[in-house]
């Protein structure tokens, strides 16, 4: 393939022509995870998400944008507030309705929108025992894994919240939100004490406490050392993943890391600078000819991929990263599972199967660096859109 067909290719026009594609409604936002998966609540809002992010939404009518907010309007529980799915293929319910529900406030959020109901729910955390209670029972202060997710939620409604009433008591269960992460973060700026807490598990953990911090403008424990680990992280092509050909979650959230650091201390200003330029690059790469983005090309399968893989386990990082890399391609060789579950919709990708978030979490990733340092070619992700609202998306321009 010639390097311009190359480019056309990975446009963004190609990656928004891929995303028509996947549309299963002409009158509804309803759209299918990739090309052999379902549509549920969930791929509607990831497909909003990479709309706004190309500068899309802007450019529906008035009864369109009306029509996609009711369809999301109508998930939400008036009762309680939370937004449910209809059918729920998460083993955790309440990470699955709790995701959801940030999910869908972000979405309305850029449709111009707010959730038709209050967040009722959200008065069980009104003071400072009641947001400690729920971080210790989740493992936040222990960085148990999938616990930044929770914490990040929590903290998301409370604020959502606050916005929206000016309620002293939410703000009151804000501060004690972050004066328990501050009393309880490692040295790394992450949380958890163990080995794995310092590195790959716990950057990919602890950035969703991250996320929050940055929005309300508010200091990141250790933010040095979270800098110093992310840039450890690295391997030889640029990628962030402990599994070769990257990942769009531990990419986005390392690069995304990378960036506060580079936007708030003046730390190794050069070294973050020569890696977002190298994780630009790697990412561009990994765009599938149709326009769209995957999990990885490079799933290892059989113990020959494990030895061929030897240069990316010491690529970069010290014996400990060496031997994590190693074992993470060990167990995707062994429990031989092509199909990713996340429990957004029934039917599961393949690693090289293009789908919504990895689509939407690869162009935030590639736009974000392009909209923070000058790059000689930045294939138009300079002209992109951001979040606003709180949590994943959320980011500020400075170019």
């Amino acid at each position: 393939m010639g390097n311009s067909t190359l480019l056309k290719s990975r446009s963004i026009e190609a990656t928004l022509k891929w995303l028509g594609r996947l549309r299963r409604s002409e009158e509804y936002p309803v759209f299918a995870f990739s090309a052999n998966s379902d549509a549920t609540i969930f791929s509607t809002c990831f497909a909003i998400f990479n709309l706004h992010l190309f500068g899309r939404i802007d450019s529906l009518s008035p009864a369109e944008k009306s029509r996609w907010i009711g369809r999301i309007q109508e998930f939400q529980n008036e009762e309680h507030g939370y937004f449910e799915p209809s059918t729920v293929f998460h083993e955790d319910v309440e990470r699955n309705c709790f995701q959801l529900t940030c999910f869908c406030l972000s979405a309305l959020d850029l449709l111009g929108a707010n959730a038709k109901h209050p967040l009722t729910f959200v008065y069980q955390w009104k003071d400072a025992d009641s947001v400690a209670n729920f971080l210790i029972d989740r493992g936040c202060h222990k960085g148990k894994g999938g616990s930044g997710n929770k914490a990040m939620f929590l903290a998301i409604f409370l604020t959502y919240e606050y916005e929206r009433t000016q309620d002293e008591n939410l703000l009151e269960a804000i501060n004690s939100w972050f004066d328990f992460h501050d009393s309880h973060s490692n040295p790394h700026g992450f949380w958890g004490q163990s080995r794995n807490d310092l590195h790959f598990h716990g950057l990919q953990n602890g950035f969703h406490q991250m996320v929050i911090y940055e929005y309300w403008k508010r200091e990141i424990p250790g933010l040095e050392r979270a800098a110093d680990t992310a840039l450890r992280l690295q391997d030889q092509h640029g990628f962030f993943s402990p599994t070769p050909g990257g990942s769009a979650c531990p990419d986005y959230d390392a690069i995304h890391l990378l960036l506060i650091a580079y936007r708030n201390i003046n730390y190794r200003r050069a070294d973050v600078e020569k890696s977002l330029r190298k994780a630009f690059e790697a990412l561009f790469d990994t765009c599938d000819d149709n326009g769209g983005f995957c999990q990885s090309r490079r799933r290892p399968s059989s113990l020959l991929d494990l030895l061929r893989l030897i240069p990316f386990y010491v690529s970069n990082g010290g014996p400990y990263l060496w031997y994590y890399r190693l074992r993470k391609c060990l167990g995707v060789v062994v429990k031989d599972e092509p199909y990713i579950y996340t429990g957004w919709t029934e039917i599961g990708r393949t690693w090289d199967e293009s789908n919504l978030w990895d689509t939407w979490f690869r162009c935030s990733a590639l736009a974000e660096i392009a909209n923070s340092i000058e790059l000689e070619d930045n294939y138009g992700f300079r002209d992109t859109n951001f979040h606003q609202f709180i949590g994943l998306g959320f980011f500020q321009k400075i170019l």
